[in-house]
């Protein structure tokens, strides 16, 4: 035994093996950094390992055959043993495993710096953003969106951390914006950044979670796994994560990994697809998920959001109450496969609103609330009180909201509602800066210059009109030409509303207003009326200044008790334009 590790010694076979495994190892970790940041596919990573493994023992067996002599490579039963002996030419080898080993041991110690050195101080916040395509033909976006997601739905359970909104954090997508600008931004200390790269049947996974303020790394990871193991790479990330700042943010750590609701991919594939695609698509998408798996609750959920959307803003008087049914039947199974949902839950309560059950609406919303407090989405609640009326209690929502989602468009939306039916003109107009490219900034812009009886701004804005569809670029044409002759444009406004092919909610919307600012309350009810008896998507024009005599007509304490609002008021309190006379009256100003 001693004569053979003494000639694999002469040999420098030992010297080889050990240089090797040395080169090796850097090669693999400068091969990771490089192939991730280039795009590389996931096969060539695997190809180099493999390449590598397999030259081991050719390696071996090269040292063992052959010496290096002054004359240079040689058989070792040509070669000079007295000088291929000699420490000149084992030293060769030494000092390449000594550089080898100087350099393992300084990536050693700049891995160490990166991932166990703690920063000076850490904020309990961390914003989640988008964890970015990196697969070979770039049509993963939906795929890393969703694992972003599922890792902030995860956080936002921890005691005590603060998790940025969706929509904030997704803001910064396809930006070129440092880590501290962004933190900044979103109020948050930490950033919980990563990419994807998906290729058949396979996935890496790449995380870092990074201080904000200094760039230091509290925890990164790489996982290279088959597509059947995202679940599990899903709830390490997420239990690593946890653990991170658990311990380095004093916050409760995780207790149940909840993951993506299903154990399904090909369900878990199609919600994701679901979710980045726009309207039929993203239903169709969103049914086949329920059809794969009918135990998925985040799909039950989603597919009971888009199809109430759709009855919402898209539908016909005679489409609206089969979707409404349609999105009730969703969102209560959700909620029976998940009753601890915040999230369903407080859809739950949008929808029953929107069956005119105000009062079982709030009980819905406020269960949400005890559930997630801080959730950006549950300002839904807030919406529920402007459109009841109530705009004061619906500000104290949406500031709430927008504390945690500074950067999301909703919560601000409905602040410009909120300040256009209090009347407060200029706080509206500053608002709308965050609009600048909203589809609906001109509706926006109108619906402020018409409450404030600017007729000018009027006019200005409906010759601006953006054709972004005919019908309604023609429909403010014909009104502006007309505009100095209130009878004229009544006349237009009545041909409108009597053409069934013109009357979906927006041109009743619109129709409303004007009648409004023509002088015409009668009309602007039957208009509004209208709309608001199948869709609530626009019922906060109720409230606006200009329709004050609207409210003070007999067909409006009609509409608002055909509603359900006065159960709902005597119950939870009364609209802020509107108050009790004993216990059969009211009246609204």
């Amino acid at each position: 035994m001693a004569s053979v590790w003494g000639e694999l010694k002469r040999r420098n076979v030992v010297r080889v093996a050990i240089a090797y495994a040395v080169v090796a190892w850097l090669l693999l970790q400068v091969a990771d950094v490089v192939l991730d940041n280039i795009g590389a596919p996931a096969w060539l990573f695997q190809a180099i390992l493999l390449m590598l493994v397999i030259g081991f023992p050719v390696a071996l067996i090269f040292a063992w055959a052959f010496e290096l002599t002054p004359e240079g490579i040689k058989l070792d039963k040509k070669a000079d043993r007295a000088v291929a002996e000699s420490r000149q030419y084992g030293r060769k080898l030494d000092y390449v495993i000594i550089g080898a080993l100087v350099l393992a041991l300084g990536y050693f110690m700049w891995e160490r710096q990166q991932i166990t050195t703690p920063p000076t101080t850490l904020d309990r916040s961390v914003a989640v953003l988008p964890f970015v395509d990196m697969s070979p033909n770039g049509d993963q976006e939906y795929f890393g969106d969703g694992i972003a997601e599922e890792l902030l739905n995860e956080l936002v359970r921890l005691d005590g951390l603060r998790v940025a909104g969706r929509t904030s954090s997704f803001s910064f997508k396809g930006t070129n914006e440092n880590l501290n600008a962004i933190a900044e931004a979103l109020n948050v200390g930490t950033i919980l950044e990563g990419s994807i790269r998906k290729d058949g049947n396979r996935v890496r996974i790449t995380a870092q979670l990074i201080n904000a303020s200094d760039s230091y790394h509290i925890w990164s990871d790489t996982y290279n796994r088959e597509l059947v193991d995202i679940f599990a790479i899903q709830e390490e990330i997420a239990t690593s994560v946890a653990g991170a700042l658990g311990v380095r943010l004093g916050v409760g750590g995780v207790n149940s990994f909840q993951g993506a609701g299903t154990q399904n991919i090909e369900a878990y594939e199609a919600y994701l697809q679901g979710l980045a695609s726009v309207r039929d698509e993203k239903i169709r998408f969103l049914e086949r998920a329920t059809q794969l798996d009918p135990y998925y609750s985040a799909a039950w959920s989603q597919l009971g959001l888009y199809t109430g959307s759709m009855q919402q803003w898209y539908s016909s008087p005679g489409e609206a109450p089969e979707l409404l049914e349609r999105a009730y039947s969703y969102v209560l199974r959700a909620v029976e496969l998940e009753p601890e949902s915040a999230q369903s839950t407080s859809l739950l309560g949008t929808i029953l609103y929107s069956r005119k059950d105000w009062i079982g609406g709030e009980v819905a919303h406020l269960k949400a609330l005890s559930l997630h407090s801080d959730r950006p989405n549950l300002g839904q609640y807030g919406y529920l009180l402007m459109r009841a009326g109530r705009s004061a209690a619906a500000l104290e929502q949406w500031e709430k909201a927008e504390a945690v989602e500074p950067l999301g468009g909703l919560p601000i939306t409905y602040r410009v509602y909120v300040s256009l039916a209090q009347g407060r003109f200029t706080d509206t107009r500053e608002l709308l800066a965050w609009f600048a490219n909203h589809r609906l900034i001109t509706q926006f812009r109108l619906s402020i210059a018409l409450n404030a009886g600017d007729s000018e701004e009027i006019k200005a804005i409906m010759a601006a009109m953006p054709p972004t569809a005919i019908s309604t670029t023609t429909f403010y044409s014909l009104v502006l030409s007309a505009f100095d002759s209130p009878e004229m444009v009544l006349s237009i406004l009545r041909e409108a509303y009597a053409d069934h092919s013109r009357r979906w909610p927006s041109k009743l919307h619109d129709i409303a207003l004007l009648a409004a600012y023509f002088d015409d309350p009668e009309f602007a009810l039957r208009a509004i009326g209208e709309e608001v008896r199948y869709t609530s998507a626009r019922q906060q024009v109720l409230w606006y200044p200009m329709m004050a005599e609207v409210r003070q007509l007999a067909g409006f304490k009609e509409l608002v008790t055909d509603l359900n609002l006065v159960a709902y008021w005597r119950a939870s309190g009364w609209a802020d334009l509107c108050r009790p006379l004993g216990n059969d009256d009211f009246e609204c100003i």
